[in-house]
This record gives C-alpha cells, sequence and structure tokens, in this order.
C-alpha cells in the first residue's frame, strides 16, 4: 500500500470516467436516433450517408415532377377530348348539310353552328391552361424552345435525381388555324374566319377531308399525351422504390440500433455504479494503513 499516491483509486476513477463516456455517448444515439452525429464518429460514413441524403432529396423532388407532369396530361387530355367531341359535331352537321333535303335555310342554320363549334375548339385550345402554362396552345408558352424536328415545341421535365434524367413533353398549337396543316386548317370551314369558305363554297367532300384531317391531328396528339402519361406514372413508381432502396442503407449507416444502444447504455450505467462503490472503498486505503501505524505505535 502507497500512502502519497492511492494507485487503486486512481486506476478505479479512470475506468469510471470511461465508463462514463461510453454511457454518454450511447445516450447521445439514442436521444438523437442516429449512431453518426458528427464527423468525427465516422468521417468516411457520413460522407456516404450525405451523398445518399442528396439522391434522396433529388429523388423526392422528382417524384412530385412526376406527379404534375401527370395532372398536367390528364389536364391537356381533357381539353383534347372536348376539341375530339366538338370536332365529331362538326362532322355529324357536315355530313346532315350535304342532304338534298336541306334548304338554303337550313344550310345556313347548320353553318352557324358550325362556326361556334369552330370558336369553341378556339377557345378550349387557348385557355387549358395547368398552373399558368398553356398546354394546347404552344404560342402563348415563352419558357418553352422549338424543336428544330418538329413544329412543335419542348418543354423539358426532370424525373430523376442526376444529370440528363428528365422527359421532353412536346407542346402542341392545336387551334383552328393550326389543328388541320396549313394549307388545309379548320378555319376554312368557319364563315366567321374565312369568308371564301364554309360548306358551300368547298362542298362536302372538301370540308370532310379538311375535318378528318383535322382529328387525325388532334387523336395523335392525344395518343402521343397519353403514352407520356404512362411514362410519367411508371416513372413515379420506379423511383418511389428507389428512393426507398436508398433510404434503406442510408438507414444502416446512419441509423442508431436503439436495442443495441439500450443494451451499451445499461452496461456502462452498471460499471459506472460498480466503480463509484469501488472508489469509495479504495479511497478507505490510508486510513487502514493509519490504522496500522497507529496499533503499532500503541504497542
Amino acid at each position: 500500500m502507497r500512502l502519497s499516491h492511492n494507485l487503486a483509486s486512481l486506476n478505479i476513477y479512470r475506468e469510471y470516467n470511461k465508463a462514463l463516456q461510453r454511457q454518454s455517448g450511447a445516450l447521445n444515439r439514442i436521444s438523437s436516433g442516429y449512431k453518426i452525429n458528427s464527423a468525427k464518429d465516422n468521417p468516411n460514413a457520413i460522407a456516404n450517408s450525405e451523398r445518399m441524403r442528396m439522391q434522396l432529396r433529388g429523388l423526392q423532388a422528382a417524384q412530385k415532377n412526376a406527379q404534375d407532369g401527370v395532372s398536367m396530361l390528364q389536364t391537356a387530355d381533357g381539353g383534347i377530348s372536348n376539341i375530339t367531341s366538338m370536332l365529331q359535331r362538326v362532322r355529324e352537321l357536315t355530313v346532315k348539310a350535304g342532304s338534298g333535303a336541306n334548304n338554303s335555310e337550313d344550310v345556313e342554320i347548320i353553318q352557324k353552328e358550325i362556326n361556334q363549334m369552330i370558336e369553341g375548339i378556339d377557345d378550349i385550345a387557348k385557355n387549358t391552361e395547368f398552373n399558368g402554362v398553356a398546354l394546347l396552345n404552344a404560342e402563348k408558352n415563352p419558357n418553352v424552345i422549338y424543336d428544330n424536328n418538329s413544329p412543335s415545341k419542348i418543354l423539358s421535365m426532370p424525373i430523376g435525381a442526376n444529370v440528363g434524367e428528365k422527359v421532353d413533353i412536346p407542346m402542341y398549337d392545336i387551334s383552328s388555324n393550326n389543328i388541320g396543316g396549313e394549307n388545309n386548317s379548320l378555319n376554312k370551314l368557319n364563315t366567321n374566319a374565312d369568308a371564301s369558305g364554309g360548306i358551300l363554297n368547298l362542298g362536302v367532300d372538301e370540308a370532310l377531308s379538311v375535318i378528318d384531317g383535322a382529328i387525325d391531328g388532334v387523336l395523335g396528339v392525344q395518343s402521343k399525351y397519353g403514352a407520356l402519361e404512362n411514362r410519367f406514372e411508371s416513372t413515379y413508381n420506379k423511383t418511389g422504390e428507389i428512393h426507398d432502396n436508398i433510404q434503406g442503407a442510408e438507414s444502416k449507416i446512419r441509423d442508431a440500433d436503439i436495442a443495441e444502444e439500450m443494451i451499451e447504455f445499461t452496461r456502462n450505467n452498471i460499471l459506472s455504479e460498480a466503480g463509484n462503490a469501488m472508489m469509495v472503498q479504495s479511497n478507505k486505503f490510508p486510513q487502514d494503513i493509519l490504522r496500522i501505524l497507529e496499533n503499532v505505535r500503541s504497542r
């Protein structure tokens, strides 16, 4: 035994401090839910975790873009469906006007309804919008660019977290002036827009040819938008699966195992209490030496 330095007590105190530090670390991980709370805990792991979190945030934004894309195309599809219904009505009226049983007044009434239908098509094309973006009148979109390979404009929408992961949505102008082509526009049937046009001036056969061309053009746009809508929905589901997989991998790197940390906390709590009790006993060693010396002195 040494009187000046109680080495036993010092060793116990050192181990006691280590147990307290481990207990504090376990408690920090339990309270935060993370086993890596700062870069010093594991520099390499936290770098990997942050890269994964960057991907996760990008995938979340991409999923929102895909949802917006589906909603936008559904809005466009609704407008196109109305235009198709109007074109079908225009075709029905044109066939009806070709009947020899109609007098000039009947044909004039039919022509007025056709004019109204064509103007209604223009209204739908002009006013079908999603969050201020014109969907069926590309000329109203200043933020989209022309496609060099087609007369349409292109709206690019990111659908992934990385560079180049995007979908190009063609934006068409399906107003009556463009719906059937430059030389065969639907406005030929509208006497309000073209005084030299109309059913009587064109004839039923040419009028039907113009209408059929317009219907084919509209259905072509509708089919493209339907295919893009399916692509957006598929992308949304796949992006969600990728997000969940990366989330699981990031969780394994950074999240704490609460059961394991509770065991560690309890273990170090027992060690610290035992160390505290041992220090009480070891601090009595100098007193034991004094008692021995007192007994020697009394003799």
